[in-house]
């Protein structure tokens, strides 16, 4: 089952997630190489490049691979993200890592980048996990603008729950098109 989380790529309108390579590095550090970036996030410092290759190294060797979120008006490496964690017993599976540089903050990149990774994977799972950062304001409120619950705390991690029942009902699946 778990290499079926391993998905070549998944493609929209808007973008296209392939699975990362090594090649995929410099591009993915061009962008999250940006203090800015995880000022929210648990590891401030994961701009700097040590940091950054521990990171994209964890990402290469996920057993369910990762994606490199390139943005198809301008054929860019926008960012990546990945399914994490699958528990079969339960039908779950974790989706975050998530970075979308900073030039497509506002936009409707990450909305995209979910869509495809949850219509792909309520295919596979009935319920998806996100782990968000207390103090990561920006991914809490696109995390609920797709329809996720507060689920748990834990300390300084808040995890939130989206069920396939709700993702498949959700009534504005395409006025959220829009939104980052």
């Amino acid at each position: 089952m778990k290499s079926e989380f391993f998905k070549t790529e998944l493609e929209n309108d808007v973008v296209l997630l392939k699975q990362t390579t090594e090649n995929d590095f410099n591009d993915l550090f061009l962008i999250g190489g940006l203090k800015e970036i995880w000022e929210q996030h648990s590891e401030t410092d994961r701009y700097k490049k040590p940091k950054f290759i521990d990171y994209f190294n964890g990402g290469l060797r996920n057993e369910l691979g990762c994606f490199t979120i390139i943005n198809k008006s301008d054929n860019k490496i926008v960012g990546w993200s990945r399914y994490y964690s699958y528990i079969e017993i339960e039908s779950s599976v974790r989706i975050g890592y998530t970075f979308i540089g900073k030039d497509y903050w506002g936009t409707n990149i990450n909305y995209n980048t979910k869509k495809l990774m949850l219509d792909y994977v309520f295919n596979l799972v009935d319920i998806v996990f996100f782990d968000v950062f207390s103090k990561n304001f920006r991914s809490q409120k696109s995390v609920m603008k797709l329809g996720g619950k507060l689920n748990e705390t834990n300390k300084d991690k808040y995890e939130f729950i989206l069920s396939k029942s709700v993702w498949l009902n959700e009534p504005n699946q395409e006025t959220k098109e829009g939104t980052p």
